[in-house]
């Protein structure tokens, strides 16, 4: 049986974003867990499942956040996929559903990486397969894919620099992100120096403290509750285990990404195509992996996307918003869950000043797995209607 519109978000909690001293991602993720809890209306005794990701920084002790928070711990997950735990931990919470092993999931994400000082891509050292071709950090490996697209389509730094100055005026409209009151210009944009060419700092994703809970629950019981209910119509992953460093068409040939499966499985199960799709949020660790995303996804053709993001398609007002609140580059960095959390609030209407008007089916997508090239990347899609 299909799971399209069977399961539903009916929560979602977040704590503040930002350098949060003194408070711990398990506190953080508390806060979170108790702000979805309210905002859901649901008895804490039917929210029986637990889902979450260890981050950066270890995140949230365990199941600490359970017993602070009073909620039963029938079934327990600790889930890890990189970017795409997010996505992947709403699969693994409807499947937990629909065994009978919950009434009610909560999927979290908690971090304390800012106040932590954490340098986040440390471990990729010279020993590594990484390492040994001269990539010491996640940077690296995004900047040499833009060089490879800039190299074949003519990508210009302008150009590039349009991502990270949309996104910013998403965020600077949305009072809780983290770049709230700092602009971007595209002439400070073009002014900082690169960290590894053509990525500058504006094209990273943030380092922050924060947590978000979202609960995930049957579609008839989330229509029992305070909110009205974001349908889940389909999702799909795709794992690659190439060597992309030492593959003859690996990271040197590297400009774009492979979501064939992904997105057979996501749109398929959803019934919907490309055209269907209201307001997008793309993976966006780095504003490079946002235009390839548009283009994997089909949204535009390949080598289009940063020409399709200069032209302001990607805005708020844009033919295809995307990334509403800043997102990974200018919201806050919770891994996927950034783009999880924001795809849920467009589908309630809660935008905020970046809401897209009757936007009625979203596309939320995720990049991950591991940073060893022997293991592969991962990506995943998740499909939202109201």
């Amino acid at each position: 049986m299909s799971i399209r519109d069977r399961y539903a978000f009916a929560g979602v909690g977040l704590s503040r974003l930002g350098r949060i001293e003194g408070r711990s991602a398990t506190e953080l993720a508390v806060d979170a867990i108790e702000a979805a809890v309210a905002d859901a209306g649901i008895d804490r005794r039917d929210l029986d499942g637990y889902i979450y990701q260890p981050s950066f920084d270890g995140g949230p002790e365990g199941t600490a956040p359970l017993i602070a928070t009073g909620l039963p711990a029938n079934f327990v997950w600790q889930l890890q996929a990189g970017s795409t735990t997010g996505i992947s931990s709403v699969i693994a919470a409807v499947g937990a559903l629909e065994a009978g092993l919950c009434k009610a999931c909560v999927v979290l994400y908690a971090t304390s990486a800012a106040s932590h000082r954490l340098t986040i891509g440390a471990g990729m050292s010279a020993a590594s397969s990484w390492g040994a071709h001269g990539f010491f950090a996640p940077v690296s490996i995004a900047a040499g894919m833009a060089q490879r697209y800039r190299h074949n389509y003519g990508m210009t730094d302008r150009q590039l620099g349009q991502v990270a100055v949309t996104l910013r005026s998403n965020a600077n409209r949305r009072p809780e992100a983290v770049m709230h009151e700092r602009p971007l210009s595209i002439e400070e944009y073009l002014a900082a120096p690169y960290l590894v060419e053509p990525l500058r700092k504006y094209d990273c994703c943030l380092v922050n403290d924060g947590a978000v809970a979202l609960i995930v629950t049957s579609a008839a019981r989330a229509r029992d509750l305070r909110q009205l209910p974001v349908y889940i119509m389909g999702y799909g992953l795709d794992h690659s285990q190439a060597r992309i460093v030492s593959d003859p068409n690996g990271l040197w040939h590297w400009d774009g990404f492979d979501v064939t499966r992904a997105k057979a499985a996501a749109f398929g199960t959803a019934g919907i195509d490309i055209a269907d799709v209201d307001v997008a949020m793309m993976y966006d660790a780095f504003s490079m992996f946002l235009l390839a995303g548009l283009e994997a996804w089909g949204f535009c053709g390949r080598g289009e996307a940063a020409a399709f993001v200069a032209d302001g398609h990607i805005a708020p007002g844009g033919s295809l918003p995307c990334n509403t609140s800043g997102t990974a580059l200018s919201w806050g960095y919770m891994q996927g869950f950034t783009q999880l959390t924001e795809g849920v609030r467009q589908m309630r209407g809660e935008g905020g000043a970046t809401q897209v008007r009757d936007a009625e089916i979203c596309l939320v997508t995720g990049l991950g797995g591991s940073l060893e090239p022997a293991i592969g990347s991962s990506m995943a899609g998740c499909v939202l209607r109201r």
